[in-house]
């Protein structure tokens, strides 16, 4: 199954994933979790970008997750997707579907 895509699919960072580094699950800005894909049978993966705020994500300062599952404003992530690393993801990151 190919991955669902969303033009300018972007969001804030809520709640950040516990433990920051490697946690799977961060809930985006209230409201905007529709903004990001879904397929007509529930969520369908697709990659997202996340990076500081204020900054231009670069392969130094973002990485990419993957979606797993999508409820309301709450994304379950796999980290460190695309030959990232994981970082530690803050309130206040953005985050885009990429």
């Amino acid at each position: 199954m190919a991955d669902a895509v969303k033009d300018f699919a972007y969001s804030l960072v809520a709640t950040a994933p516990t433990p920051a580094l490697s946690g799977l699950t961060l809930i985006v800005s209230a409201g905007t979790g529709g903004l990001f894909p879904s397929g007509a049978l529930g969520p369908t993966p697709f990659n997202a970008t996340v990076w500081a705020a204020g900054v231009i994500p670069q392969t130094s300062n973002a990485e990419i997750v993957t979606v797993s599952s999508l409820t309301v404003d709450t994304l379950t992530i796999v980290r460190a997707q695309e030959n990232t690393n994981a970082r530690t993801i803050v309130v206040g990151d953005q985050i885009a579907a990429t």
